[in-house]
C-alpha cells in the first residue's frame, strides 16, 4: 500500500494524546516527522515523474507530429486551397516516372498550376483513371483547379513531349519515318544527324551503318531534343546491352546481324526455339551452307517478313540475298530484341539445319535435321496458309 497521502490509521490513534507519557509523545512525533519526510520525497518524486512524462510527451507531440508530416508529405500546416480557375498562360510541367500523386501535386505548386498540394491530392485520389497518367512532359494553364488538372493530364493531347516506340524488327528506314511521323521533323534531319557517327556515338565496328543499333524501347524525347540526340540516346541503348551481356566489341556486329536474322525469322515463338534458330544458322555456316533465309530477302526488296518469297526476288543480285551467298549479310537487317541477342549467346549445339513455323498464330516451330523432314513441315505450314484463304 502506498501511505503517500495516508496518516496513521484512525484505529490506530489514540482519542487523548494528553493520556500518552513523555516519551510515548516523543515517539509519535518523531514518526510523525518520519511520515512526513516520506510524504515530501514522495510526492518530489512524483513531481519529478510527471516533468519528465510532460517534457517527454510535448517532445514526441512536437518531434512525432513533424516524423508523421515526414510520412505524409502534406505539411500539416499547408490548407488545402484550390484555384477557382479557368488558369491563364501556360507553363510546362513534367511527370517523373513513378511519380505519386504528391509527388505530381508538389511539381504542379512550384509551377503555379495548382494553389496546394493537399488539393491536387485530393482531385487525383477522387479521380478513378488519375493512376493511368504517364511519365512526360505537359503543358498546362496557371492557378488552374485541381481537378481539372488531373484531367488536363489524362489527356495525351497535352503533351509537350514526343513518345516514340521503336519496335523489335523495325528496319532503320522505318524507324527514321517513325521518329519523322511524331516529332514533326523532317527525315532528311535524321539522315544528316546519323551522317555524323561520332556525335551519334554509333561504335567503330557498325561500319557506319546503324542496322540493328537502335535499341527497341518506348523513347520519352523533349520538344527541344535534337535528332543527333535522338539517334545517339538509341545507339547507346544498344552499346548498354551488348555490354550487360559482356558481348566484346570485336563480336558485336556478328551478334547484331544474326540476332536480326532470328528477330525476323522467328515471330512469336519461344525463347528457346530462337535459340534453335539461331543454332541452325551456326550450323548452317559452319558447313558452308547458304542461309537462304527470306527475311534477308525482304529486307532487300523492302516488304514485309514472313516465310515466303518469290523465285524472281531469290534471283536479286545483292550481298544482302542469302539464297545466293553464303554467310551473314553484311549488316544486320532490323533492330533485334534483347531475346533475340540472347538466344545467338546462348544458341545450343544441334544437328539442325532447317527450321519452319508450322503455326504462326501460335509460334508452333519444328525443326529438321534434313530436307525431306524440313518438306513434310513446309506442306504443314502450307496447309495453314491455304486454310486462311
Amino acid at each position: 500500500m502506498n501511505d503517500l497521502f495516508e496518516g496513521p490509521a484512525v484505529s490506530e490513534q489514540p482519542e487523548d494524546e494528553r493520556q500518552l507519557s513523555r516519551a510515548q509523545k516523543r515517539a509519535l512525533r518523531e514518526a510523525r516527522r518520519r511520515a512526513a519526510k516520506r510524504r515530501r520525497r514522495a510526492l518530489v518524486a512524483v513531481v519529478l515523474s510527471l516533468a519528465v512524462l510532460g517534457g517527454i510527451g510535448y517532445v514526441v507531440w512536437d518531434r512525432g507530429g513533424d516524423f508523421f508530416s515526414g510520412l505524409n508529405p502534406l505539411s500539416r500546416d499547408e490548407a488545402a486551397q484550390d484555384f477557382p480557375g479557368p488558369g491563364t498562360g501556360s507553363v510546362q510541367v513534367t511527370v517523373a516516372q513513378g511519380a505519386t500523386g504528391t509527388a505530381i501535386g508538389q511539381a504542379l505548386l512550384d509551377a503555379n498550376v495548382v494553389a496546394s498540394v493537399p488539393a491536387f491530392v485530393s482531385a487525383y485520389t477522387a479521380n478513378p483513371a488519375a493512376g493511368s497518367i504517364q511519365p512526360g512532359t505537359y503543358t498546362l494553364r496557371e492557378e488552374m483547379p485541381a481537378a481539372r488538372a488531373v484531367e488536363f493530364l489524362l489527356d495525351t493531347g497535352n503533351r509537350s513531349d514526343f513518345l516514340v516506340d521503336q519496335r523489335p524488327g523495325y528496319s532503320v528506314a522505318t524507324t527514321v519515318t517513325k521518329l519523322s511521323e511524331v516529332t514533326g521533323i523532317p527525315e532528311a534531319d535524321f539522315e544528316t544527324a546519323m551522317a555524323d557517327v561520332a556525335a551519334t556515338g554509333l561504335p567503330a565496328e557498325a561500319g557506319g551503318s546503324y542496322e540493328g543499333w537502335l535499341a527497341p524501347k518506348q523513347y520519352q524525347f523533349g520538344e527541344d531534343t535534337a535528332p543527333t540526340e535522338m539517334v545517339a540516346e538509341m545507339v547507346a541503348g544498344t552499346v548498354a546491352t551488348l555490354d550487360e551481356l559482356g558481348v566484346p566489341a570485336a563480336d558485336r556486329q556478328q551478334v547484331l546481324t544474326e540476332a536480326s536474322i532470328v528477330q525476323q525469322e522467328s515471330g512469336n515463338i519461344s525463347a528457346e526455339d530462337q535459340a534453335l534458330v539461331a543454332g541452325v544458322i551456326n550450323n548452317r555456316i559452319e558447313d558452308g551452307m547458304r542461309l537462304q533465309m527470306d527475311s534477308t530477302i525482304h529486307y532487300l526488296v523492302g516488304t514485309s517478313a514472313d516465310a515466303t518469297t518469290t523465285s524472281d526476288q531469290r534471283a536479286i543480285d545483292s550481298p544482302y540475298n542469302t539464297y545466293l551467298n553464303t554467310g551473314l549479310p553484311p549488316t544486320a537487317i532490323a533492330a533485334p530484341s534483347r531475346t533475340s541477342i540472347e538466344a545467338v549467346l546462348n544458341a545450343p549445339e544441334t544437328d539442325y539445319l532447317y527450321f519452319v513455323t508450322v503455326n504462326p498464330d501460335t509460334g508452333e516451330t519444328k525443326f529438321a535435321e534434313t530436307n525431306d523432314e524440313h518438306n513434310v513441315n513446309r506442306r504443314e505450314y502450307q496447309a495453314w496458309l491455304d486454310a486462311r484463304q
